[in-house]
């Protein structure tokens, strides 16, 4: 790693956090903890061993965290394809798969290359499969031992490969489906999924170390389901393959979560902060329990690219509020990519108003391109995860 990069081990002079609860020591149920915190919010910098030593120490690390990582065995519940708000959906099973398919007790079997074709009826979901027809207020389908590959998708929109059982349900007037898949699966498609395109292998497991504390420390934030598939909660995409880079990454840190104040912290993240990263109130967001920090981010101030809209003077007062909530408002009205971060200035010309920006996301947590810029610069997941994260500790969920 290079000079630059301390590890951060107490909140940053800037940060506008008071919060004191965060400056207490932590106690964490774990075999291993992050890099020890010098007294008095000290700075431990970075010690003048070379490289290939770090490296060595760093695989043997990993090493150990996969011998001792005890997997949690806890399955997630996630609502897919919303976004697409269905009112059909066809499910298959995968190439030489077969899968069980349960409408209220009765069940068959869905093999070769038949379908079943789900939509929306007066008392719950509707189904064909072939001379099959019938309903139910739920329909599930999975293995015969449980959690198997399959496809589903919404005609015409998407299709994705899944690890996983399948529930389908209507709600609110368009079809619910809820695969239930293990942690790690999730891990790692999310991984696959949220990661910068050629992130270096330690960002992608300080991705990993992210994604899945944020998977374990959060509570229930939809009714049918625990999480969905939208970077509301975590983007989601079909699991990477066993040897690729994001599986490697969930594989090799499996288990390892932050923790803070001895319980597992839902770590934020975005794709970039454009140079500073910033508290939970700065974003309009209560800080309870973990207030995060505002983190200068020099690796993401120097590659970040800038962006540019052009807007109508009206819009001058509302990005003076530069929450989140009122940023994907605008997101909404304008779309996605007219004000994609929070980090701007705002000038006037004529009419209307020119907005220059640089980064992207809410910028709170985890900076994605900074990360990806430390790792490339010989920055490990642990230097990652305590520059972003001060003030927590690494440890394992069993």
């Amino acid at each position: 790693m290079t000079a630059g990069f301390g590890v951060i081990t107490k909140p940053p002079a800037n940060s506008s956090s008071g919060n004191n609860a965060s400056n207490r020591s932590l106690t964490v149920p774990a075999p291993i903890r992050a890099q020890s915190r010098g007294r008095q919010g000290a700075v431990c910098h970075n010690s003048t061993t070379s490289r290939g030593k770090r490296l060595i120490m760093t695989r043997i690390a990993l090493l150990l965290l996969a011998l001792h990582a005890i997997a949690s065995g806890k399955d997630l519940r996630i609502g897919v394809f919303g976004l697409f708000h269905p009112s059909e959906l066809i499910l298959r099973a995968a190439p030489g798969g077969a899968l069980r398919v349960d409408v209220a007790g009765a069940v068959w079997r869905l093999e070769g290359s038949r379908t079943v074709r789900f939509r929306i009826g007066r008392s719950g979901v509707l189904y064909t499969a072939g001379s099959r027809a019938g309903g139910a207020a739920v329909v599930r389908a999975s293995g015969e031992r449980g959690k198997t590959e399959f496809f589903l998708g919404v005609p015409g929109k998407i299709e994705r490969r899944f690890v996983a059982s399948l529930e389908v349900r209507v709600r609110a007037g368009e079809l619910v489906p809820v695969v239930i898949t293990d942690l790690e699966t999730a891990v790692a498609s999310a991984v696959a999924a949220e990661s910068l395109p050629g992130a270096p292998a330690e960002a992608l497991r300080a991705q990993a170390i992210a994604t899945r504390s944020f998977y374990l420390g959060s509570p229930a934030r939809h009714r049918d389901f625990e999480f969905c598939d939208t970077t509301h909660c975590q983007f989601l995409r079909a699991p990477p393959a066993a040897s690729g880079a994001a599986a490697l990454a969930a594989a090799g840190t499996r288990g390892v979560v932050l923790f803070h104040a001895g319980a597992v912290l839902a770590a934020l993240f975005s794709a970039s902060c454009g140079g500073r990263t910033r508290t939970l109130a700065e974003a309009g967001m209560a800080a309870e329990g973990y207030p995060y920090y505002a983190i200068e981010c020099q690796p993401c101030r120097d590659s970040a690219p800038d962006w540019k809209s052009s807007l109508p003077a009206e819009y001058a007062a509302r990005l003076e509020n530069r929450s989140e909530a009122q940023r994907i408002e605008l997101g909404r009205v304008l779309g996605w990519d007219v004000i994609p971060g929070y980090n701007y200035q705002v000038s006037r010309e004529g009419d209307r108003i020119v907005v220059h920006g640089r980064g992207k996301g809410h910028g709170i947590g985890l900076c994605q391109r900074g990360a990806s810029v430390m790792a490339a610069s010989g920055g490990t997941y642990k230097e990652i995860l305590n520059y972003y994260y001060p003030n927590t500790a690494l440890g394992f969920r069993e």
